[in-house]
């Protein structure tokens, strides 16, 4: 329309105008320099007059000079073309561009629409060889069917696709077919065959894979090279190999395919046709009586069940191309939540027979971006919970439960997710107005409790008596050589309490506690906090002032912080009340004039808090009270700032007998 004749065409080439809304009318082809005989043959359909007689091999198709639309086409071969060649065809037309390729006398356009006609291609393929079409989708839709070599999808607009379709064109003698699948979200689909789609819709292609099957495959060789997001261009891979990226999240924006001999040398693969990283996690436990297990993979059993064994290490190693780390912080049985380490750290204890309760498992960096860490754990007399993510709570909190296995998965984000997430974690429960606590069997907890990271203690009978409270040992020489390397592994145990020695009724000599010195350099070594105290014999103010001096010198000789708390032991039942009333402020005045601060004293119950007590004095008392009642109950009606609750106690690291003390911070 309006042009007339234009020049003539080739293979594959447009005849016709795309864009300008211009009816075809007329055509005419042929084929040239052919050694076979034979014709190509073709009809059209017409406006007004529907389809016309067949002409062939260069006479005019359609009308000229009438203004005629022409609305459809068929084409064919006959003779010795057709059966060497196929002849395949697809037609431009109004209101929907370019149509489906369509092959050998097959309608190419639309009838019974009063549609233009607007543009043609036709491509003749040898029967004794192969060729391909391919189209793709994108948030534009399906692309236009391209050739083989021809780009689908587009470069520069940062469109992805999500599905592809790819044919062959042709048939042969051969067997076989054409085989692909995409790689995204979900991982690897189910590979298809030619013609069917692979992908699913709004879930970006990362990467492909396309392959030949039988005959084919021994004939051909299928080339195929991706466009990848902040990448683009990669080189050419070929016959199932993967060409896009694994595990580094790159999306395909457009592809490229080809067919060749197996002769055919023109394309040479490339080295950078795909990006292929790991990101995934391995994990091992300590189990007691078992010791360290061999690593497992995502999603893999650690521990054990059914054998009541805990649970009382593990280590997480993440493998990633992406960057980031993995996080994990365990709480254990009387220490509370650990400090997080990292990648295959050992997070828990090993030797001290202390259960695993809860865990805490979360990414962190550019991994965290793209994947969920899902994990949960197998709890003593209730089995598997559900599972928690990304720093969640799994196992017991302040239930007295012990972990006995874990699994952890490594899950992209957005996939699907068919896990059971309830019931992470199972906990205990305040009672009685908050006097008692029980834990997840229904027991009523005693001693030293953390709950929520606070130290409790309770009495005998499940009674609180202590909130944020500390453990304290107090040690001599009846103590001999403890391990103190053990006590501060264990962390039961918060601070110490160290003798001096003792002191002078009145000129004698103070005496030193033959294990002083080395009490005092190992809590220092270790950094275990301490106190120090001493066994009172002052019956003057001067014997008070020199037991004083004696405990300054001894705080001196090791650099000891001012804020150290010392301890005046006043339980000589034969002082008098009068006496303890005058050398005792006497004591603790000399001490805060050296600049230590923290200083009280230390009594039996019966000393400060009965009629006759030698202690019971509103001086005596109005000073930090360490008070010592060998019993259930705590019968001191004043304020205090420890309680000796017991003498025979056995802590980890100490051969016999220790005093344990409850200590308000």
């Amino acid at each position: 329309q309006g042009y007339g004749w234009l020049d003539k065409v080739s293979d594959g080439e447009i005849g016709g105008s795309t864009g300008k809304s211009l009816r075809m009318e007329a055509i005419s082809i042929n084929v040239s320099d052919s050694n076979y005989t034979g014709s190509v043959e073709y009809e059209t359909h017409i406006q007004g007059y529907g389809w016309l007689d067949k002409v062939s091999d260069g006479e005019i198709g359609g009308s000229t000079g009438k203004s005629l639309r022409m609305e459809a086409i068929k084409i064919n071969l006959s003779g010795e073309l057709a059966e060497h060649y196929n002849i395949y065809y697809r037609a431009h037309i109004q209101g929907y561009g370019w149509l489906d390729w369509v092959a050998d006398g097959e309608v190419a356009g639309s009838t019974g629409k009063s549609l233009r006609m607007e543009a043609l291609q036709i491509k003749l393929v040898s029967k004794d060889d192969i060729d391909l079409m391919y189209k793709s989708h994108s948030i534009d839709g399906w692309s236009d069917y391209a050739s083989a070599g021809a780009t689908t999808g587009t470069t520069g607009q940062s469109k992805n696709l999500d599905q592809i379709n790819i044919k062959l064109i042709n048939n042969t003698n051969l067997k076989g077919n054409i085989y692909y699948q995409v790689y995204g979200l979900n991982g690897w689909e189910q590979e298809v065959s030619g013609d069917e789609v692979s992908g699913v819709i709004n879930i970006p292609i990362e990467a492909i894979k396309i392959r030949l099957s039988d005959d084919l495959k021994d004939k051909y060789n299928v080339y195929y090279r991706v466009h990848a997001s902040y990448i683009g261009w990669m080189g050419w891979t070929k016959n199932g190999n993967v060409a896009g990226t694994v595990g580094y999240f790159n999306k395909i924006e457009a592809i490229e395919i080809k067919i060749l001999y197996k002769d055919d040398n023109s394309i040479i693969e490339s080295n950078d046709s795909s990006k292929i990283g790991e990101n995934s996690i391995t994990y091992s436990s300590h189990v007691q009586g078992y010791g360290w297990q061999k690593y497992v993979e995502d999603g893999i059993t650690s521990g054990t069940t059914g054998e009541s064994l805990r649970l009382e290490s593990y280590k997480i190693k993440l493998k990633t191309v992406l960057g980031g780390n993995i996080m994990y912080k365990t709480y254990v049985d009387k220490r509370g939540w650990s400090q997080k380490v990292s990648s295959d750290k050992e997070s828990g204890t090993t030797g001290l027979s202390r259960n695993i309760e809860a865990i805490s498992v979360s990414l962190d960096g550019q991994i965290s971006n793209y994947y969920d860490i899902y994990y949960r754990v197998h709890v003593s007399y209730v089995g598997w919970l559900g599972w928690a993510k990304n720093g969640e709570v799994a196992g017991g909190l302040n239930s007295s439960t012990k972990i006995e296995a874990m699994e952890i998965k490594l899950i992209r984000k957005g996939r699907k997710v068919d896990l059971n997430t309830d019931r992470t974690y199972v906990t205990g429960t305040w009672k009685n107005n908050n006097t008692n606590y029980y834990d997840y069997y229904g027991r009523k907890s005693t001693g030293f409790k953390l709950i929520d990271g606070v130290k409790y203690y309770f009495n005998p009978e499940g009674k609180l008596y202590g909130k944020n409270v500390q453990k304290i040992i107090d040690v001599s020489s009846w103590q001999g050589t403890i391990d103190w390397e053990k006590i501060k592994r264990n962390e039961d145990v918060d601070a110490a309490i160290i003798r001096v020695g003792w002191g002078t009724s009145y000129n004698d000599p103070c005496g030193l506690d033959s294990y002083y010195d080395r009490n005092i350099k190992e809590v220092q070594r270790l950094g275990i906090p301490y106190g120090v105290y001493i066994y009172a014999y002052a019956e003057t103010t001067s014997a008070a002032q020199k037991e004083a001096d004696y405990v300054i010198s001894k705080l001196n000789q090791y650099n000891a912080p001012k804020n150290t708390w010392v301890w005046y032991d006043a339980e000589i039942n034969s002082i008098s009340r009068n006496t303890y009333n005058t050398v005792i402020p006497a004591f603790i005045n000399r001490i805060k004039s050296a600049g230590y601060s923290n200083v009280g004293v230390y009594s039996g119950v019966r000393q400060l808090d009965t009629t006759n007590g030698n202690t019971n004095t509103p001086t005596i008392r109005s000073y930090p009270i360490w008070v010592s009642q060998y019993y259930k109950d705590l019968q001191y009606t004043g304020n205090y700032k420890g309680w000796q609750y017991a003498s025979d106690e056995i802590v980890d690291g100490i051969s016999g007998d220790v005093d344990v003390s409850m200590f308000k911070k």
